[in-house]
C-alpha cells in the first residue's frame, strides 16, 4: 500500500502539518520513533508528578496561532502562566520586564499539546517506528525502519531535528542533504530537581550566563498537582551542554545545582531527588532566513519542516507544520 502523505516525525510540526492534511481531506501516516507525541514539548511523569523537561512554556505572537491557541485554552489544555520572568545580568537577579506577553503552559504538562493535535484530529500515528533508510524510486518513497517494516509513500514531510533528517536523506536527496547538514544544532543538558515544598519568588530565570541559561519553577504552573514538592527545571547554557554532554550525570547536576543556587538566591544544592536529560539537538545554532518549510523538486514531492526553519519555539514549530501541509497537498 503507498500512503497518500507520510510524515517523519511528531513533534509539533510533524503533527500540526498531519492534521492540517486531514482537515483538508487528505490521507496521511506519522512516523514517530519513540512512544511519545510532542517531540521536545515534553513530560515525564515522575513519581507520579507532571514535570516538563523539555520546552519550558510558548507564547503566542501570529494572528493563527493566538487562534489555535484561545482553542487550545478553551479546551482546557493550556492555561496563561505569567507575562515575563526574572533575569540574571551581571550577577544580578532583576525583576520581569513589562511585556505583557502571556506565557502559556498545559496544567498536566507541555505533551498535552501533543496529545491535543493527535487526538482532536484523529492522526493515524504508527509509534516506535525508528526510520533508518530512506529511498526514492519510481517516484515513490520508501521508508524502511529498525524493526524491518517499510512504508512507501508519494509525499514525505521529514520534520526530525536537522542532523538526523540530513543522515536519512543521504542517499536520496543530495540537495536537501546539504541544505540540512547547513543547520547545525545546539545540545542542552535539562536538570530537574525535586524539593520538600518550599516558598519560591519567580516563575522563572532566563539568563545569558556561561553554565545556565534556565532556571523554572515548575511547581508553579500546576501547584495543586504538586501538592507538598517544589520541583526545579534548570537547562545548561549551549556551551556548558557542549562542554558537558558526554559527563557523568552526578557531576554535571553537583555542578549546575551549585550555580542555580549562586543565581537564584535559593538554596538548590540538596535535592531529594533528581534527573538528567540529555537532548542531543535542542535548539538551531543558527536560525535560517526563508520561509517555514521548504520543498524540493525530486521525481517525488519532498518536504523539510520544523521548529529550526521558523524561529526554534513551539509556535515556530506550529507555523512550520502548517506550511509544510500547504506543500503537500499543492504538490
Amino acid at each position: 500500500m503507498i500512503q497518500a502523505n507520510i510524515v517523519l516525525g511528531a513533534g509539533i510540526s510533524g503533527l500540526t502539518a498531519a492534521a492540517t492534511l486531514r482537515h483538508g481531506g487528505h490521507e496521511v501516516l506519522v512516523l514517530e520513533k519513540s512512544r511519545g507525541l510532542g517531540g521536545r514539548a515534553a513530560t515525564r511523569r515522575w513519581d507520579q508528578l507532571p514535570v516538563d523537561h523539555g520546552a519550558q512554556f510558548f507564547t503566542a505572537r501570529s494572528d493563527p496561532f493566538r487562534a489555535q491557541t484561545a482553542a487550545w485554552k478553551e479546551l482546557g489544555f493550556c492555561h496563561e502562566w505569567c507575562r515575563g520572568f526574572h533575569r540574571y545580568r551581571d550577577g544580578a537577579l532583576l525583576p520581569p520586564e513589562a511585556d505583557h506577553h502571556p506565557r502559556y503552559v498545559c496544567r498536566r504538562g507541555m505533551s498535552a499539546l501533543g496529545s491535543a493535535l493527535a487526538e482532536a484530529n484523529g492522526i493515524t500515528i504508527e509509534r516506535q517506528s525508528k526510520v533508518t533508510r530512506i529511498l526514492c524510486q519510481d517516484r515513490v518513497w520508501t521508508l524502511t525502519c529498525e524493526d524491518g517494516k517499510s512504508f512507501r509513500t508519494h509525499r514525505l514531510i521529514v520534520t526530525s531535528p536537522p542532523p538526523q533528517g540530513a543522515d536519512l536523506l543521504a542517499g536520496a536527496a543530495p540537495e536537501a542533504t546539504a541544505f540540512l547538514r547547513g543547520m547545525a544544532m545546539d545540545p542542552c543538558l535539562a536538570l530537574a530537581a525535586q524539593f520538600p515544598r518550599r516558598s519560591i519568588p519567580w516563575h522563572g530565570i532566563q539568563s545569558g550566563d556561561a553554565m545556565i541559561s534556565w532556571i523554572g519553577h515548575d511547581t508553579s504552573k500546576r501547584p495543586d498537582l504538586h501538592h507538598d514538592r517544589t520541583i526545579i527545571v534548570v537547562h545548561a547554557s549551549p556551551a556548558f551542554s557542549r562542554a558537558h554532554y558526554g559527563e557523568p550525570e552526578e557531576k554535571i547536576c553537583e555542578a549546575l545545582l551549585v550555580r542555580a543556587s549562586e543565581m537564584s538566591g535559593e538554596d538548590l544544592r540538596e535535592p531529594e531527588s533528581i534527573f538528567l536529560q540529555r537532548w542531543r539537538y535542542a535548539m538551531p545554532v543558527h536560525l535560517p532566513e526563508g520561509p517555514p518549510a521548504l520543498s524540493f523538486d525530486l521525481p517525488a514531492p519532498l518536504i523539510l519542516a520544523g521548529e529550526s526553519f521558523a524561529g526554534g519555539k513551539i509556535e515556530g514549530a506550529w507555523l512550520s507544520g502548517r506550511a509544510a501541509s500547504s506543500l503537500s497537498s499543492s504538490a
